[in-house]
């Protein structure tokens, strides 16, 4: 089984658990909504876990695949504790880094992003840092877990192949996705957000599993 044939399953049940999870959040049903959109994270999951089984590797030993187990738990945890959900992210994203190492080891280039994307998380949340408090540290932590993760993931494809890009791509939905999530949280964005949000974070995790396929 490819990846485009795997696609044929995996796509149109990412969109019922959109559209269900949305359509559940507007009927009031908090607790169900969590299940659509961990159920919609676990589709990553297994994707990531049969192309490793394919790939005659075990899923339960490689960083990516608890990337992506540990992705769909804080999914839950952001909705119901923000804090806790953000450091199993946190979490999540030390496993991809740990993957995306082993990959290519980083560059000058690696470093050059990672700076500019810190750089712009301290910009965008410049008006929201000095009233943290006691959440300061966690959130000037993670944008730099989330910054090392887009390092590494960025040049891939000029080390690696075309194959990589969609890696790349979605490294890079991921830090605009959990930007806005953030940004959201703190200044209470418009709920109009939150699909380009989830669209974002769905489409990462896709992109991100589809290298494990080549």
């Amino acid at each position: 089984m490819t990846l485009p044939i795997f696609s044929l399953f995996i796509l149109p049940l990412w969109a019922v658990f959109f559209a269900l999870y949305f359509l559940l959040r507007r009927a009031g049903l908090m607790k169900q909504s969590l299940l659509a959109k961990c159920g919609g994270s676990f589709l990553a999951v297994g994707s990531a876990g049969v192309a490793l089984h394919l790939g005659g590797t075990n899923p339960f030993t490689q960083p990516v695949f608890w990337f992506f187990v540990l992705c769909t738990a804080a999914d839950a945890l952001l909705e119901l504790q923000f804090v806790a959900g953000m450091l199993v992210f946190g979490t999540a994203h030390i496993c991809l880094t740990v993957w995306l190492w082993g990959l290519a080891a980083p560059t000058g280039w690696s470093l050059a992003i990672w700076v500019l994307s810190y750089g712009a998380a301290f910009l965008l949340f410049r008006k929201e840092l000095p009233a943290l408090g006691k959440l300061t540290v966690p959130f000037c932590l993670y944008p730099g877990l989330l910054g090392a993760s887009l390092a590494l993931a960025l040049p891939l494809p000029f080390y690696l192949g075309a194959g990589y890009a969609p890696a790349a791509i979605g490294a890079v939905c991921f830090y605009v996705s959990d930007m806005m999530v953030a940004k959201s949280e703190l200044s209470s964005l418009s709920p109009s957000w939150q699909k380009p949000v989830m669209l974002l974070y769905w489409a990462a995790l896709y992109l991100l599993a589809w290298p494990l396929w080549a």
